[in-house]
C-alpha cells in the first residue's frame, strides 16, 4: 500500500526533482533570452540611428564650414573695396578742399 501511495503521487527521487525543475526553469530562460534579443535589438536600432544622426550633422558641419570660409572670403574683397573707395574719398576731399581754397582766394582778390 505504501507503495500505491507513492505512486499516485509521483516520483520523488533527485532526477524526477530535476526533471521538474528543468521544466519550471527553460520557459523563464527563454523569455530571459527573448528579453535580451529585444534590448539587443533595440540597442542596435539606437545606435544606427544615432550614427545616421552623427553623419547628417557631420554633413551639416561641412557645409557650413564651406560657406563660412566663403563668406570669410567675401569680407575680406569687400575690406579692400571698403579701404579702396575710403581712399578715393580722401583725395576727393582733399581736391574740393583745395578747390575751394581756390576760389574763396580768387574772390578775395576780386572783393579787393
Amino acid at each position: 500500500m505504501a507503495d500505491e501511495t507513492n505512486s499516485e503521487q509521483g516520483p520523488s527521487t533527485p532526477a524526477a526533482e530535476d526533471k521538474e525543475n528543468q521544466i519550471q526553469v527553460d520557459p523563464v530562460g527563454q523569455s530571459v533570452l527573448k528579453l535580451l534579443h529585444e534590448a539587443a535589438s533595440l540597442a542596435g536600432g539606437t545606435s544606427r540611428y544615432a550614427v545616421d544622426i552623427t553623419q547628417k550633422l557631420s554633413d551639416r558641419l561641412g557645409l557650413a564650414e564651406s560657406r563660412v570660409a566663403a563668406l570669410e572670403e567675401q569680407v575680406a574683397n569687400l575690406q579692400v573695396e571698403v579701404e579702396f573707395y575710403r581712399e578715393k574719398s580722401k583725395r576727393a576731399e582733399e581736391w574740393l578742399n583745395k578747390i575751394s581754397g581756390e576760389i574763396q582766394e580768387q574772390v578775395s582778390k576780386t572783393i579787393n
